[in-house]
């Protein structure tokens, strides 16, 4: 779990990082999700589960030749687990990141939601 302390620091520094945008109506917090879009609750979840994925990969707890195999079947996995597409995803993650105050509302619920997976893990 030490990879999900280390995949929630980077996170929050993403988080922090937007806050230097300049004043924009993409910057508002009461954005209306258009169609197609992941509504912020459910792309928090299907974040979170990517990014656990990610953190598993780069801590390497797959130990077979065919990395980017198994990443594209995880990944699939949690598309199929939130009932998406992968073109649903990218589109909510393009539009997201285009909304720099909301995604940081965002990233801060997907840091919220890895901590609490720790917690219980112990």
């Amino acid at each position: 779990m030490g990879k999900v302390k280390f995949t929630s620091i980077l996170l929050l520094l993403l988080v922090m990082g937007t806050g230097g945008c300049a004043n924009d109506i993409r910057d508002r917090v009461d954005l209306i999700v258009p169609d197609g879009v992941l509504e912020k609750p459910e792309f928090v979840n299907v974040l979170a589960d990517i990014q656990l994925i990610e953190a598993a990969s780069k801590n390497r707890v797959w130990r077979n030749d065919d990395v980017e195999k198994r990443l594209e079947d995880a990944y699939n996995e949690v598309f199929s687990k939130h009932d998406i597409t992968e073109s649903q995803f990218k589109a909510s993650h393009r539009w997201w990141w285009n909304h720099p105050v909301a995604m940081k509302s965002v990233l801060l619920e997907v840091t919220e939601k890895i901590t609490q997976l720790e917690i219980e893990a112990r």
